[in-house]
């Protein structure tokens, strides 16, 4: 393995109970360098697993001896998401830290160019664009939250024809975004970078003095919301955020989480960024659009679009409240 002072690019992957999975990851990792002879001097890839009770261990342990620069990080607890990645991040060596779910798959280059858009832009914080297996968009990030922004989003504002892709929103939908075309650029380094108030955890670039500043992620928060509010102390220390629109890593979704546990994580990420950033006066406030935003949803899935997965989903989530 390269010198400690050689790695630009440290790869953290938390792994729970998805063995095969893992193993997909990892493998796309390698397979998607364009340029292996150079990156793979410079790469280290730490898997952290959250105490797996499936052969995960065993299975990971074998890839280490096929990728040099692989490591296992084997844990007897699941420590869940933030402490995790913090856990491992302590023992990473690279300029660039990037978080990279279990259940994604590295698409050619992405790497490459994640790298060199965060570098070429000063970006503290850069995201790919997340797609689908069948290469369509998924949501990537959007704007900080505050009550306007909470409000677009719940409410279904956002999704209005024309006006709505104009309204700050805390979730971006995907749909608005475009294949840009190729302008002839080399291909390991062409980045377009479209500025974000935050970005999804699920393949998240930090350069590594800014998580050193901020002390990494909120431990407080178990698993869903860690990066919004991770990106928002990115933003008060005077870091850019953006996502690097040719980086394409395809996200599985739902392969490691049902929708219901990401939906009452996604309202516990909230309440917990409003009451630690936010004034108190805004909690009713916050609580009062999601519960409206919930019933909006529920009338939706149940009478115009039946769908009988989210309804079970949210209404799971309204008994937060």
């Amino acid at each position: 393995m390269s010198n400690n002072h050689d790695i630009l690019l440290t790869i953290i992957v938390v792994s729970y109970n998805t063995a095969e999975l893992t193993k997909q990851t990892i493998h796309s990792i390698f397979n998607s360098l364009i340029n292996k002879e150079k990156w793979e001097k410079r790469l280290e890839v730490l898997v952290i697993d959250n105490g797996s009770t499936d052969n995960s261990v065993n299975e990971i342990k074998l890839l280490t001896k096929q990728f040099p620069s692989l490591k296992l990080i084997a844990n007897k607890d699941n420590l869940g998401f933030a402490k995790a990645n913090n856990l491992a991040a302590r023992s990473a060596s690279g300029k660039y830290l990037l978080l990279l779910n279990s259940d994604t798959i590295v698409q050619r280059g992405a790497l490459e160019k994640l790298v060199s858009g965060a570098e070429r832009n000063a970006l503290a914080v850069s995201a790919p664009t997340l797609i689908n297996q069948d290469l369509s968009y998924q949501a990537q990030g959007g704007d900080l939250p505050n009550l306007f922004s909470l409000i677009n989003h719940y409410w279904l504002l956002d999704d209005l024809p024309i006006i709505g892709q104009y309204l700050p929103s805390t979730q971006k939908t995907g749909l608005n975004f475009k294949d840009l075309p190729s302008d002839g650029l080399d291909e390991e380094t062409h980045a377009t970078v479209i500025p974000s108030g935050w970005v999804g955890g699920t393949a998240m670039l930090v350069e590594r003095e800014f998580w050193q500043k901020t002390g990494g992620l909120a431990e407080e928060i178990f698993m869903y919301g860690e990066d919004v509010e991770f990106c928002h102390r990115i933003s008060k220390l005077g870091g850019k955020i953006g996502q690097i629109a040719e980086a394409k890593i395809i996200h599985l979704g739902s392969a490691s989480s049902s929708s219901a546990n990401a939906l009452i994580g996604e309202i516990k990420g909230y309440l917990f960024f409003f009451e630690k950033h936010r004034p108190t006066w805004q909690m009713p406030l916050l609580k009062l659009i999601i519960k409206v935003g919930i019933a909006l949803r529920l009338l939706i899935f149940s009478l115009i679009k039946p769908n009988p997965s989210k309804v079970q989903a949210y209404q799971a989530a309204n008994k937060l409240f």
